[in-house]
């Protein structure tokens, strides 16, 4: 049996997995491998299924209907002749590999459009944002520390990973770990203090705790404290704990819906580990370079019709986002790249692209750069985006070497990062109303984008659930200012009192999640946001007992 190797694409842990192929595709566990040694989680272990899952899209799509590959390339370079560079938006995500980034990104240039966007918005690509200190952790130096700070859902985020740093855990017994999250997950059972803070507001109490390593101006330890609703004790004791470790290492993850002030929580985080001197990673699914063009610049121009034609390279195109339907609409031209065929008809192209189990890439992970080798042979119809470059004229060496000065990150010092943190310190207020909760997202170890699990339940402390009069598994219907699903009530002691949670693997969960810009850096985040239940009907178990007792 011939088992074929590569990297896992769904993180950036850099797990080595294979693929064996009889009457299907089947993922094999490669014992050898570096990083994992022979585990993946579970969103690695279904990999395989992407590869022939029917909703695979595999014909160009024209408002909804099928075209032929040459109609759809005519289509483009028409388009592109009719906007103009002023008028043309390039924008790349995550699916791309490091050289096909460069390609979309030298593209734009070639294209003479100064309009180049990085339309990756999640939370963890505000890793990008480094303090000037930051040292990269290695493996080995997080499989030997003696202290550990994790802020945010490390383990649910790049479940793998936690191998190594609970490995550490229990290698010694005068190891320690503190956890610094909203909510009480798994992770936090494992650690020896666990510190939770109000949702959102993690960087404030890195902040803090920053504070109280090391004097730095401009931060005040009580003040971060208070507004993170812990007591400075608690993060007094956190900086002893980490201090008296003599090796120490500092990871965060963040994701839609859990985090406020992204780029704050990033830079927090690496100050702490910089007051440490320890090692740092940002752990998150992708991490893409800075576009000279923000985001909120981008949606701005869509709505005010100032750009006509959006070409959009990766595997998340605009549609994952739900809010950003507005906006894009008022394009008139609008060419996007998906592995799988749209729910609904979408307005425009959609053009049909391998997953990244079917091609070469690069990519940067948490621990280095790694490959990627092809599991199989391109879905039938799909097209690289070299080739679809190249198809449209334009040559791809020339793009690559255009694209090779793509921006990759944005440097701080620890002075700045405390001037960013009182500017959001001074805007801080109150998100919701005596009848609402804060509504948070979920990160399911096991889940994208609805593809393995519809994510169709909200998690409400007991507290919550007899404040509103509702019980498990009952029907209730949530809405925020920008959408309104139904969902099934699931208690839940982890989830703090005046919260709720839901997965934001699915994308109708993402609807009620608003795009915001923020207002100090520019950049867009998906923060907490209020909600409302109402119950819209009986939980199956209270349904049966009623018909019992008739």
């Amino acid at each position: 049996m011939t088992v074929k190797r590569t990297t896992c694409p769904f993180c950036r842990n850099g797990c080595e997995s294979g693929v064996s192929h009889h009457y299907q595709y089947r993922m094999e566990y490669v014992a050898d491998a570096r990083v994992n040694r022979g585990r993946l989680c579970p969103r690695g272990n279904s990999a395989s299924i992407v590869l022939d899952h029917p909703k695979r899209l595999a014909y160009p799509l024209l408002d909804g209907r099928e075209i032929t590959w040459p109609e759809a390339i005519a289509t483009i370079r028409a388009w592109i002749a009719n906007a103009g560079p002023e008028q043309t938006a390039v924008v790349y995500t995550r699916g791309l590999g490091l050289d096909e980034t460069r390609l979309v990104c030298g593209l734009a240039r070639t294209l003479g459009t100064k309009n180049l966007v990085c339309g990756y918005v999640e939370p963890d690509n505000c890793f990008n944002y480094r303090l000037e200190k930051t040292k990269d952790a290695k493996l080995e130096q997080v499989q030997s520390v003696s202290a550990m700070l994790l802020v945010g859902d490390v383990f649910s985020t790049s479940p793998v990973a936690a191998g190594p740093l609970t490995e550490a855990r229990y290698q010694d017994r005068k190891h320690r770990l503190v956890v610094i999250d909203s909510f009480r997950t798994r992770q936090a059972g494992f650690a020896h203090q666990f510190i939770q803070v109000r949702p959102g507001t993690e960087g404030f109490a890195l902040l803090a705790l920053a504070g109280l390593l090391g004097k730095t101006a401009g931060i005040d330890p009580e003040r971060y404290s208070e507004l993170a609703g812990v007591h400075r004790v608690e993060l007094e004791q956190a900086a002893k704990t980490l201090v008296a470790g003599p090796t120490r290492f500092v990871g965060c993850a963040m994701h839609p819906g859990r985090v406020k002030h992204p780029v704050l929580v990033s830079l927090a985080a690496q100050l702490v580990a910089a007051k440490l001197d320890s090692p740092f990673t940002g752990f998150g699914e992708a991490l893409m370079p800075l576009a000279p063009i923000k985001f909120s610049e981008f949606r701005q121009a869509c709505a005010e019709a100032r750009v006509r034609l959006v070409l959009w390279f990766g595997g998340m195109h605009p549609y994952s986002y739900p809010a950003l339907f507005p906006e894009v609409a008022k394009v008139e031209f609008r060419a996007v790249t998906s592995i799988f065929r749209p729910a609904e008809p979408l307005p425009g192209l959609v053009l049909p692209v391998p997953s990244e189990l079917e091609k070469e890439s690069r990519g940067r992970g948490y621990w280095g750069e790694f490959e990627r080798h092809p599991l199989a042979a391109p879905y039938s119809g799909t097209k690289l985006v070299g080739w679809i470059i190249e198809q449209l004229g334009f040559d791809p060496k020339v793009a690559a070497q255009a694209g090779s000065e793509c921006k990759p990150s944005t440097v701080f010092t620890a002075t700045e990062v405390a001037k960013l943190g009182n500017r959001y310190a001074d805007g801080e207020e109150e998100q919701k109303a005596e009848d609402e909760l804060l509504l948070v997202g979920e990160k399911a170890a096991f889940g994208i984008g609805g593809f393995f699990t519809e994510e169709d339940d909200i998690a409400l402390s007991p507290q919550d659930a007899r404040r509103f009069g509702l019980a498990d598994d009952e029907q209730v219907r949530v809405t925020t200012g920008t959408g309104s699903i139904e969902c099934r009530v699931r208690l839940s002691q982890a989830v703090p009192a005046g919260v709720a949670a839901i997965g934001v693997n699915a994308h109708k969960n993402r609807a009620l999640f608003p795009l915001l810009t923020d207002p100090v850096t520019s950049e867009t985040e998906i923060p907490p946001v209020a909600a409302r239940l109402e119950k819209v009907g009986r939980s199956k178990k209270l349904a049966l007992e009623a018909m019992k007792e008739a």
